[in-house]
């Protein structure tokens, strides 16, 4: 027979997985999800930003269907089994406690709101269950529990970079605990090796395009700055919750007492704190994204447990329902608010091809037999491409963002050809005649947003790959001459010579 607090946690988990449901389907595709849907329909070992994983995770729901809510499905769910993890992790320690825990972490906003498709998701389920597998090797004491732990480790490293922390926090924790086996952290690792070859494999014959941009192109303007100190600062305080920051305070002896009893045997301590350390030192000079931090905020949770009281966990647990609600309630009244209230907003255009592509779509279907589709951002591109069901290429230099048309995309084959390129701003005729024999401009309305269609008659490639191709080959395709290649598809496809 089931206790009062598992009946209180499984009310917990139906109640926020229809929370979430909800949320899924009713928040429009966002550009990101849309470039990742690119990436599932075209499957590879890599891609120009990051490692492979979401679009294989992708790939397999596109089998189904591409509906919003259909391809948030992973993540509406990764929260909740992590929830579930939670609590029968520490059930047998104290159900009361594990109960209260596993609830403050489900109606958190980082699990009641992780709903949208992100390169996150992978990184944060591969992580915990890495966690979980190198506890049970700790406690059982069998290297097939290491091994497995090497392996989700692995396939975090295929998510995220960012999952390279995790195995700083594995070293360190080895390193600082003399008792465990040294051999079970070498079958850790080595275990992981396969997945670390695949990606470098990939980035060894695709000019190691994501090796250069998470390491080199994103952070070349990047300064030192004490405001990215504090709004990382922020950050945390907003993903702790301030009811949980003063309580850790205010029973700080406690807690100082209950984590040195734990002594340096404590894996989840390392696993929390060694990357938040880490993003603090890199917040000295780079803004440090919220989504960032998510996959180790679980091991939070985990140490909460040790070293809370019931009564702060249920004090807790009456703010962050409130605190959570109020997110509800804001998302709901934005989605329910009309259009034309953003109509200051700088992203209204892609608002609008978001929630109104099917009037963008009517205007484009008369062109759609004699022009090749573009537009100059990858936002703008990957949005239409998911709604339009056609891929939209991107024209001109785009940003260090989201290259991974530089793959897709062979614009020699263009030469010749149309290609009507919208536009979400005014641009002169001047602009794009060089790369055409003729050039027309079309304005188009839609709830008050204007678009620009360019329609570019017999396209000029020479021209186009001396303006445009060269200069993005010399930002971002400059090949340090330490690391070996194999071959760069963009040098070889247009400057081989």
């Amino acid at each position: 027979m089931r206790s009062q607090a598992e009946k209180q946690f499984w009310i917990t988990v139906i109640a926020v997985l229809g929370a979430k449901i909800l949320l899924a389907a009713a928040l429009p595709i966002t550009s990101d999800e849309a470039y990742f849907v690119i990436w599932a329909k075209n499957l590879d070992f890599g891609y120009y930003d990051h490692p492979p994983m979401i679009g294989w995770i992708l790939y397999l729901f596109l089998t189904f269907g591409d509906s919003p809510l259909f391809l948030r499905l992973p993540a509406v769910f990764l929260s909740i089994l992590i929830g579930i993890s939670i609590f029968f992790l520490l059930a047998g320690k104290d159900e009361e406690k594990a109960s209260l825990t596993a609830i403050l972490f489900l109606i958190s906003p980082i699990s009641l709101l992780f709903v949208l498709v992100t390169t996150d998701m992978p990184v944060v389920l591969f992580s915990f269950l890495s966690a979980l597998a190198l506890k049970k090797g700790l406690e059982k004491e069998e290297y097939r529990y290491y091994i497995l732990s090497g392996v989700f480790f692995g396939l975090a490293l295929l998510s995220k970079y960012f999952a390279a922390l995790i195995g700083l926090a594995y070293f360190a924790f080895f390193l600082f605990s003399p008792k465990k086996s040294r051999l079970g952290f070498i079958f850790l690792f080595l275990s992981a090796v396969p997945f670390v070859i695949v990606n470098l494999f990939w980035n060894y014959t695709h000019c190691w395009t994501n090796i250069l941009f998470n390491l080199f192109n994103r952070n070349r303007q990047e300064n030192f700055s004490f405001v990215k100190v504090l709004l990382f600062m922020v950050s945390q305080v907003y993903l702790m919750t301030p009811p949980l920051i003063y309580y850790l305070w205010s029973q700080r002896s406690l807690v100082v007492d209950e984590i040195r009893k734990r002594g340096r045997d404590n894996l989840f301590l390392f696993l929390f704190s060694v990357p938040i350390f880490i993003f603090l030192i890199v917040s000295l000079k780079k803004v440090v994204g919220l989504h960032w931090v998510l996959a180790f905020y679980p091991f939070f949770y985990l140490l909460v447990f040790q070293v809370l009281d019931q009564g702060a966990l249920r004090k807790s647990l009456k703010f962050m329902l409130i605190f959570s609600l109020a997110h509800l309630i804001l998302i709901g009244a934005i989605l329910s608010t009309p259009l034309r209230y953003f109509k200051n907003n700088k992203n209204y255009p892609i608002i609008v091809m978001s929630l109104r592509p099917g009037d963008i779509k009517t205007e484009l279907l008369p062109y759609q037999k004699d022009f090749i589709f573009a537009s100059p951002s990858y936002a703008e591109s990957a949005v239409m491409s998911y709604h339009y069901r056609r891929y939209f290429s991107v024209f001109g230099s785009g940003s260090y963002h989201a290259r991974q048309d530089d793959i897709l995309t062979d614009f020699r084959e263009f030469n010749g050809k149309n290609i009507l390129v919208l536009l979400d701003r005014e641009s002169p005729a001047e602009e794009y005649l060089p790369y055409f024999k003729k050039v027309e401009i079309k304005k188009i309305m839609i709830e008050d947003a204007v678009f620009y269609m360019i329609l570019g008659y017999d396209f000029k490639f020479n021209q186009y790959r001396e303006r445009i191709l060269k200069p993005i080959m010399e930002s971002y395709y400059r090949i340090p001459s330490f690391l070996p290649c194999k071959s760069c598809f963009f040098i070889d496809r247009y400057f081989k010579e």
